[in-house]
């Protein structure tokens, strides 16, 4: 009863006003741009599941198992298994769509000052229990740091794009709960044209304190491939869907001698 009465008090199920909206973006801000600072470091085991359509049929492509580190504020990811087989290659020489910034860079993208990122209040709503306020934003191309990238080494392509997406944020704790991205303005004539995100994040306990982290993660691109080849079929050359499907399990402190975590039978 007594929460209840204060949500009431507080405005809920209400539009809040102009200047409510204004001080709630900024404290949320101010949570933001601290959130990478504030995180212990750590070590924990991230899964992809990549597939692709083409046709209409998804398609299981491979999957991926990383040990990610979390240090001194950057991430660094390390392949155990791809593809059901053990490997120590580079994560971004892997191939296929990949991506990264799911701890930190995205919420600094969008909240930085810099990006004059626009927002428009959407609603109050409640996920997972947790009463949240919907947002959803817009960071223009002129300020974005949001990178589109295909290929590798001399082949690679790359832009920045602006993008838009919708923010949950605790109401209470003004911390984001999940956020989506969609990238803006891609050219005709680049490789991926298009690119969707979003990242649900929930609390997971380090060294015995809890922290607000990554759980899942969802990544779609349509990757339309080159026509330069002229024995291509239509086939070939018709735009394909890839879709990836991240995890992020086995939260523990960093140590130098971290070991990946299978889970289970200890199998991956």
């Amino acid at each position: 009863m007594v929460a209840a009465l204060g949500l009431a008090a507080m405005g809920w199920g209400q539009t809040p006003t102009a200047a409510e909206q204004g001080q709630f973006l900024e404290d949320t801000r101010a949570t933001a741009l601290v959130y990478s600072e504030l995180l212990p470091d750590f070590v924990c085991t991230e899964t992809i599941h990549r597939s692709a359509s083409d046709a209409g049929v998804w398609r299981n492509l491979d999957s991926l198992t990383l040990q990610l580190t979390y240090a001194n504020q950057k991430e660094n990811y390390k392949v155990v298994v791809a593809g059901n087989r053990v490997s120590d290659v580079d994560y971004l020489s892997v191939g296929g769509a990949l991506s990264v910034g799911e701890f930190g860079s995205t919420l600094r993208w969008i909240f930085e000052p810099e990006s004059a990122t626009t927002f428009h209040w959407e609603k109050w709503a409640v996920v997972r229990k947790t009463p949240v306020a919907v947002y959803s934003y817009r960071v223009p191309q002129a300020n974005s740091h949001f990178v589109l990238a295909f290929g590798e080494g001399a082949d690679m392509q790359s832009m920045v794009v602006g993008f838009h997406g919708v923010l949950e944020i605790g109401r209470d704790s003004h911390m984001v709960r999940k956020l989506t991205t969609e990238a803006d303005g891609i050219p005709a004539g680049f490789s991926i044209q298009a690119s969707t995100t979003s990242v649900d994040y929930g609390y997971a306990d380090v060294s015995g304190k809890p922290y607000l982290l990554p759980t899942s993660a969802e990544t779609n691109m349509i990757y339309q491939p080159s026509r330069a080849l002229e024995t291509r079929t239509l086939r070939d050359v018709r735009p394909k869907l890839m879709r990836n499907l991240l995890e992020f399990r086995g939260y523990r402190k960093f140590a130098v001698d971290s070991e990946i975590d299978f889970g289970g039978d200890g199998k991956p």
